[in-house]
């Protein structure tokens, strides 16, 4: 684990907050030298503390008006379906998240889609057919009450 000290996580935090600061503009609010705050950064990103950066697109926005959940669970947990089921999820843009789970199912997928006919048929002809799924269940967002992607900087 990567030791942080107060300045990292305000560099963390600020990042958190603003993707797109300059570094001149954050070294002013952590309290550094611009060239102490991108030796820093620096460090973080090496590090593995930063995976990238990014914009957070609104899917209403974009026409993706859908958010779905499905809980998957395989037929067998063998090394072969599970590589099997990886290579389809990776290749599908829909699928904007998947996670492997412990309780009822081996993984949640998060779907995006423009509407509850485009899920429909993806559900039906992407999603059952994968290799090794034994069955789905489905559960449509019907509103988003907190969503960040920001991590809790002790």
């Amino acid at each position: 684990m990567l030791q942080l000290d107060d300045f990292d996580r305000r560099i963390l935090a600020a990042l958190q907050r603003d993707g797109r600061i300059t570094n001149v503009a954050l070294a002013e609010e952590v309290a550094l030298s611009p060239s102490q705050c991108a030796r820093r950064l620096q460090r973080l990103e090496e590090a593995g503390a930063i995976r990238g950066y990014g914009a957070f697109l609104d899917p209403a926005a974009l026409g993706l008006g859908i958010t779905a959940l499905v809980t998957v669970t395989l037929e067998k947990h063998a090394r072969r379906n599970i590589k099997e089921f990886d290579e389809v999820v990776q290749g599908r843009p829909e699928i904007i998240e998947c996670l492997a789970i412990t309780g009822d199912g081996d993984f949640q997928l998060r779907i995006v889609a423009q509407d509850l006919a485009s899920f429909s048929r993806f559900l039906m002809e992407v999603v059952i057919p994968m290799p090794g799924v034994a069955t789905t269940r489905s559960h449509i967002v019907l509103e988003q009450v907190k969503s960040t992607a920001a991590l809790p900087i002790g």
